[in-house]
């Protein structure tokens, strides 16, 4: 099985794991978390700017791949106040989809893996 690295200069490298991964044509994307290009956390407890930084990497990693949106076909979503999420982010996030949209878990954990993190957004998607 081949396995290649889909990276994006938007998105720093983590130690330990990739961002991306394509295996076929399907494209398995690690959670993403409100860091910019720099690795800098943005918006302390702002659950919309966190979501739409998540978002925009993921967005940065599926043009690496040459994919968008449409191909998405499933998210997982953590957030750490269900709430907050439901109720500030629900249009942001139909911004980014594209019907029919991708099938999708949302889940509220006790924390993520930094304390001002807020959401942790997943992603599979298949090319062709």
């Amino acid at each position: 099985m081949d396995k290649t690295v889909i990276s994006s200069p938007s998105v720093p490298p983590r130690p330990g794991y990739s961002h991306a991964l394509r295996v076929g044509n399907l494209l398995f994307f690690a959670g993403q978390v409100a860091r910019n290009a720099r690795g800098e956390l943005v918006g302390k407890a702002d659950i919309v700017a966190q979501t739409r930084q998540a978002m925009d990497n993921l967005t940065a990693l599926l043009r690496a791949a040459g994919a968008g949106w449409e191909n998405v076909i499933k998210t997982n979503i953590y957030v750490t106040d269900m709430a907050a999420f439901r109720d500030a982010t629900g249009q942001l996030r139909l911004s980014y989809s594209v019907p029919p949209y991708p099938a999708s878990t949302l889940v509220e954990v006790k924390a993520l893996a930094h304390p001002d993190l807020m959401v942790e957004i997943e992603a599979i998607a298949v090319l062709g």
